[in-house]
């Protein structure tokens, strides 16, 4: 069972590109871990909203992985958080199961 993992933020206002920059860099530490990720933002709607979605085979090892990440963060890591939250208000996820047919 594969499983397609959506989370979307709101960004403050105008801080879309920095947060953007972030977020790239994010996408491709997961796609270095052979993470299949996409990252879209608003054309329409909600504006300030930048999606990042992964693919994941395994719920428990998504989220065994993410509280290691969390845990063993360097200073570097740290600061691109820190980023990543300052130039966002509010997040959501939202996590589907991909059908196969």
């Amino acid at each position: 069972m594969k499983y397609a993992l959506r989370n979307t933020w709101t960004c403050q206002r105008g801080k879309s590109p920095e947060a953007m920059t972030g977020f790239k860099a994010v996408a491709e530490n997961y796609r270095g871990m052979g993470v299949p990720t996409r990252l879209y933002v608003d054309i329409s709607g909600d504006m300030d909203v930048i999606v990042m979605e992964l693919e994941i085979d395994s719920l428990d090892e998504y989220f065994k992985d993410q509280r290691a990440f969390y845990a063993g963060m360097d200073d570097a890591t740290k600061g691109l958080i820190d980023g990543l939250n300052e130039n966002t208000s509010s997040g959501k996820r939202v996590l589907y199961e991909i059908i196969e047919f």
